[in-house]
């Protein structure tokens, strides 16, 4: 009988000492992957049904989308380039943003196309144009009358 709490004896010079007992290997990092599964050949599966699948897409493009209303961002360009560069002073601009505006409006609700944020974004910023346009003329009209000497 061996007691597993008994101390090591000291070597004795001359007996030949015992192999040390097999080194065990360190355990895996990452546990063993899963076996590959395994399928049927394809000949076991059955064909599918006509019609069960939707037919592919011929040249596997998206479908076009529909192009702006023309009229809708010609509004709303001549809009915001009057408004913002103070060419409210030509009273061209902003009544061709006003018309172009409302027809272009028009298009976008019969053919369902896109632009209607344009176009309304062209006739508020013609109609803001025209207003300080009229503003303007008023102002001079004023002060033209008002002041002390005529300048014909």
């Amino acid at each position: 009988m061996t007691d597993e709490t008994a101390e090591p004896q000291p070597e004795i010079p001359g007996t030949p000492v015992p192999p040390p007992a097999a080194a065990q290997p360190p355990p895996p990092a990452y546990p063993p992957a899963p076996p590959a599964p395994v399928y049927p050949p394809a000949a076991a599966y059955p064909p599918p049904a006509p019609g069960a699948y939707p037919p592919p897409i011929p040249g596997g493009y998206a479908p076009a989308r529909p192009k702006t209303n023309s009229l809708a961002l010609t509004s709303m360009i001549l809009g915001i380039v009057s408004l913002a560069t103070c060419l409210w002073i030509t009273i061209v601009m902003p009544i061709l943003a006003i018309v172009f505006g409302h027809i272009g409006l028009s298009q976008t609700k019969q053919q369902g196309t896109p632009g209607r944020g344009m176009a309304i974004t062209g006739l508020v910023t013609g109609y803001i144009s025209l207003a300080l346009f009229v503003l303007y003329i008023l102002l001079i009209i004023f002060f033209g009358l008002s002041s002390p000497t005529p300048t014909f």
